[in-house]
């Protein structure tokens, strides 16, 4: 599961992507998050040191530099970490992905599905290997199927961002992820991930 400072880091690189980067005190971004204060404090003190983050004396929290603080982000995610297994299925990535759409329980897509449900239409490479959060219902693994799904362990304030995950978490968690389709995904959108909210 994504530890608490990389649920920090994530509100902070989602809201300067929807135009927020201050917040009056450290006690309110605490409320949004539902954290402890300190526990925040704690998160901020590595990008508040980088200049990322700005921590007035007043009491004052600003996100100065959200692409970089994405890029730290990106190079200490362990996605290995939050994998709770893997298995094949026959149908393709899309097909898979769209079987997802349907399951009732409550999933939240990642990686390539969730890139292609922000921006539109794949123009970068097909893939193979399908990110969901929690544990679906409509899925049949086959060992001899074409389509790796791998199944990660949400954390509590995943399901705040919807059926998908935020644009900047499905590319950390494609930063992560082996294969050369993962590389042309984080390389392509990278003016767009990470340039965009700078």
């Amino acid at each position: 599961m994504l530890s608490k400072t990389q649920q920090v880091w994530r509100h902070l690189v989602v809201s300067a992507s929807e135009d927020r980067r201050r917040w009056p005190t450290l006690r309110a971004l605490a409320a949004e998050l539902d954290m402890g204060i300190s526990t925040v404090h704690a998160a901020l003190a590595g990008p508040a040191e980088m200049g990322t983050v700005i921590i007035r004396p007043a009491g004052g929290v600003s996100a100065d530099d959200p692409g970089r603080l994405l890029l730290c982000w990106a190079a200490r995610r362990n996605l290995a970490k939050d994998i709770v297994r893997r298995f094949q299925v026959a149908p393709s990535a899309y097909e898979t992905e769209a079987a997802l759409g349907d399951d009732p329980r409550p999933l939240i897509l990642g990686g390539f599905g969730a890139v292609l449900a922000a921006v539109g239409a794949n123009t970068i490479a097909d893939y193979s290997t399908v990110l969901v959060y929690g544990e679906p219902s409509v899925l049949s693994p086959d060992p001899h199927g074409g389509t790796e799904v791998i199944i990660l362990e949400p954390d509590p304030l995943l399901a705040r961002y919807g059926r998908t995950t935020p644009l900047c978490q499905a590319w950390a968690d494609l930063f992560c992820l082996p294969g050369w389709q993962a590389a042309r995904f984080t390389d392509c959108l990278l003016d767009k991930v990470v340039r965009d909210i700078a």
